[in-house]
C-alpha cells in the first residue's frame, strides 16, 4: 500500500506532485437544527441559464445559518469528442436541479463508484457556492483545490470555518490526472484542460455570482499545493481575463517550482497509450484512438504510476512559454503566499522510502550521498541548492560521515528549500520587483497543532522523524476537516480573519508586505510576528533550539 503512495505522490523521475495525495478526510459538518435541516431554497441563475434548489448548514463557532449550493454544473460533461478538451459551457436546463450534496466528483481510483459508467464518472465538472446573504454583494473566495495533479474534490473542503465571515465562497472541480492534463500538444489534445476548467468556472462566477450575493468584481482566487501552482498559472496567462479576480493566495508552491512544470508530456502520452495495450503509440492518430477508447477505469490504471503537472506551450494557449517568460502578464493585483515550517517534510518522508527499497541500510550512505540524491529527485531549477548543500546546512566533517540523526535538521531544511520554500520565494520577488507599489505578503505558517497531514493515509509510525508543522496542515484550520480544540481552535479563528480580510480589504490583518524582493516576511502562529530576511528561513530547522523533537529515537536511522 505504501508503495502505491510513493508513486502517486513523487515520480521516480523526479516530478513532485506536490499535494495532498489521496488522503481520506472525515468532515466535521455541524448539525443544523431540524426544521432548517428539512429547509430547501430555490435560485435562478442569470442568463435563462435554469434555477438550482438548495440547503443550509450552520458555522461551526457561532452557529450562523448559511445556504449552500453543492454540485451546480458550470460545463458540458468532457464526454466523448471533449475527453481531454477544452470544456465548454453547460447548457441551459429546464427543470429545477437538485444540488443538495456534493456532486459527482471526477474520477480517482480510490473512490470510483463502481456502478456508475463513464459518462457519469466524467460528469464532474460542477462547483459548491456557499452564501449568507443573496441580496448583499460580498467579496468571493475561489479556492482551487491540490491533490497533486491527480485527486481532490468540493466534498474535501467544507466551508463551516470560513463561512464565519461575510465572505461568498466558491469551491469549483475540475479535471486531473491523465484526463485532466494528458497532451500531445495536438488538436486532440491540447494539454492544460484543468486549468481550462478553472477558467470557465471563473467565467460562470462573473454571469451568476451576484445571485448568491457575491460581487463579481471582487473576487480573490486561491489554492494551496497543486492548487497553488494552477492559481498562479492563472495570474500569470493571458487567457485569464483582468475581471476574473482581483487577488489572490498561493498556498505551498507555485508554478515555478520544478514539480510545477511536465518536462515529458509527449513521452508520458506514449507510455499510457502503451500500458493501455496500443500498438504505434508514436503516431499520434494512433494514440488518439487508443485513449479515447479506453474506458476511464483502463486510463486510471494505466497512468497510476504517472507523475501529472501543467504542460508548457498548450494548444489552449493557457501557458504559452516559461512561467519566466509569462511573467510580463502580471498585472499587479495584491498576492498573499507562503509555506508551512517543515512544508517538505513529506517530500523527505516519500525519498526516504524510496532510499530505504532500495538500500539495507541507511548507513551505508553517508549524509552526503542521502542528501545529493534529495536534491538530484527534487530537481530544483532554480539554483539554490548549489549553494545550499556545501554552505548553509552541513559542515564538511558531517557531510563526509553517517550520522543521520545528526543530519536530519539538515535534511528538513534541505527539502523545505528546495520543493516549496523556493517556488514560494521566486514567485514573490518576481512579483515584487515587476511592480513594487503593489503589496506582496509572505507568510510562514508556525502552529504545530493537534492534528498533521503527515503520512496521508498511509500512516508515518515508521518513519524515524516527525512531520513537524508538515505540507498543508495550515489547510486544517482553514477547512472544517478536524474537530478542534483549544489553540487549535485558535488558530483557526486567526487563519479565516486573515484569509477573510485579505480577500475583503486586500490587507490581510496584521500582516506587513515586502519592501524588498526578500523581506520583511510574516510568522503566523497564535500570534504574528514580522521578520526582515525570508533568507533565514533557509536554516529554520536547524536554527530551531527544539528541533530534537522532529527526532523518533526508538526507530532506527
Amino acid at each position: 500500500m505504501r508503495r502505491r503512495g510513493v508513486y502517486v505522490m513523487l515520480s521516480l523521475c523526479g516530478m513532485l506532485c506536490a499535494g495532498f495525495a489521496g488522503w481520506l478526510l472525515v468532515t466535521m459538518s455541524p448539525e443544523v437544527d431540524g426544521a432548517q435541516a428539512m429547509s430547501t431554497l430555490t435560485v435562478a441563475l442569470a442568463d435563462k441559464q435554469g434555477e438550482v434548489r438548495g440547503n443550509y448548514g450552520q458555522t461551526t463557532w457561532t452557529q450562523q445559518s448559511f445556504m449552500q449550493f453543492r454540485g451546480i454544473p458550470y460545463a458540458e460533461p468532457p464526454v466523448g469528442p471533449l475527453r481531454f478538451r477544452k470544456s465548454v459551457a453547460r447548457l441551459p436546463w429546464n427543470e429545477t436541479l437538485d444540488v443538495l450534496d456534493y456532486g459527482q466528483r471526477c474520477p480517482v481510483t480510490s473512490n470510483l463508484n463502481e456502478g456508475a459508467t463513464d459518462n457519469q464518472l466524467q460528469d464532474c465538472l460542477n462547483l459548491c457556492v456557499y452564501s449568507k446573504n443573496l441580496t448583499d454583494r460580498r467579496p468571493v473566495m475561489f479556492y482551487i483545490h491540490g491533490g497533486g495533479y491527480y485527486n481532490g474534490s468540493s466534498s474535501d473542503h467544507p466551508p463551516h470555518y470560513l463561512m464565519e465571515k461575510d465572505i461568498v465562497l466558491v469551491v469549483p472541480q475540475f479535471r486531473f490526472g491523465a484526463l485532466g492534463w494528458m497532451t500531445t500538444y495536438t488538436e486532440e489534445h491540447p494539454g492544460n484542460v484543468a486549468i481550462g476548467d478553472i477558467l470557465l468556472a471563473l467565467e460562470w462566477v462573473q454571469k451568476h455570482i451576484h445571485v448568491f450575493g457575491g460581487d463579481a468584481a471582487r473576487v480573490t482566487i486561491f489554492g494551496q499545493s497543486a492548487g497553488s501552482s494552477v492559481t498562479s498559472a492563472v495570474l500569470l496567462s493571458p487567457r485569464a481575463k483582468p475581471e476574473y479576480f482581483r487577488s489572490a493566495i498561493v498556498q505551498s508552491g507555485s508554478i515555478f517550482a520544478s514539480w510545477a512544470v511536465n518536462r515529458d508530456a509527449v513521452g508520458q502520452a506514449r507510455r499510457i497509450c502503451g500500458n493501455l495495450g496500443c500498438q504505434q503509440c508514436e503516431q499520434h492518430s494512433e494514440l488518439d484512438k487508443c485513449v479515447r477508447g479506453a474506458s476511464v477505469r483502463q486510463l486510471l490504471e494505466a497512468s497510476k504510476s504517472e507523475s501529472f503537472s501543467p504542460s508548457i506551450g498548450d494548444q489552449l494557449g493557457i501557458l504559452p512559454e516559461s512561467p519566466k517568460g509569462l511573467l510580463k502578464n502580471y498585472r499587479g493585483v495584491p498576492v498573499m503566499t507562503g509555506f508551512t515550517k517543515h512544508d517538505g517534510s513529506f517530500a523527505l518522508a516519500m525519498y526516504y522510502d524510496e532510499v530505504r527499497e532500495k538500500v539495507p541500510s541507511l548507513r551505508s550512505l553517508t549524509v552526503r550521498q542521502f542528501s545529493q540524491g534529495l536534491i538530484d529527485w527534487g530537481k530544483d531549477g532554480t539554483g539554490l541548492t548549489d549553494h545550499l548543500l556545501y554552505r548553509l546546512l552541513y559542515t564538511p566533517e558531517l557531510l563526509n560521515s553517517h550520522n543521520h540523526r545528526e543530519a536530519l535538521p539538515s535534511y528538513f531544511d534541505l527539502a523545505n528549500d528546495i520543493f516549496m520554500k523556493s517556488p514560494v520565494m521566486t514567485l514573490a520577488g518576481n512579483f515584487y520587483s515587476r511592480h513594487p507599489a503593489t503589496p506582496i505578503y509572505v507568510y510562514n505558517f508556525q502552529h504545530e497543532g493537534q492534528h498533521t497531514r503527515f503520512g496521508y493515509e498511509f500512516g508515518n509510525a515508521h518513519y524515524p522523524f516527525n512531520g513537524g508543522v508538515h505540507h498543508s496542515d495550515d489547510n486544517i484550520y482553514l477547512f472544517s476537516t478536524h474537530r478542534l480544540e483549544g489553540d487549535d481552535v485558535r488558530m483557526a479563528q486567526r487563519m479565516v480573519e486573515v484569509w477573510t480580510s485579505f480577500a475583503i480589504t486586500g490587507r490581510p490583518n496584521g500582516l506587513a508586505p515586502l519592501t524588498s524582493p526578500s523581506g520583511p516576511y510574516n510568522r503566523l502562529g497564535l500570534t504574528t510576528s514580522t521578520r526582515p530576511d525570508l533568507l533565514e528561513t533557509f536554516t529554520e530547522t536547524i536554527d530551531d533550539p527544539n528541533h530534537e523533537r522532529l527526532q523518533r529515537r526508538h526507530i532506527e536511522f
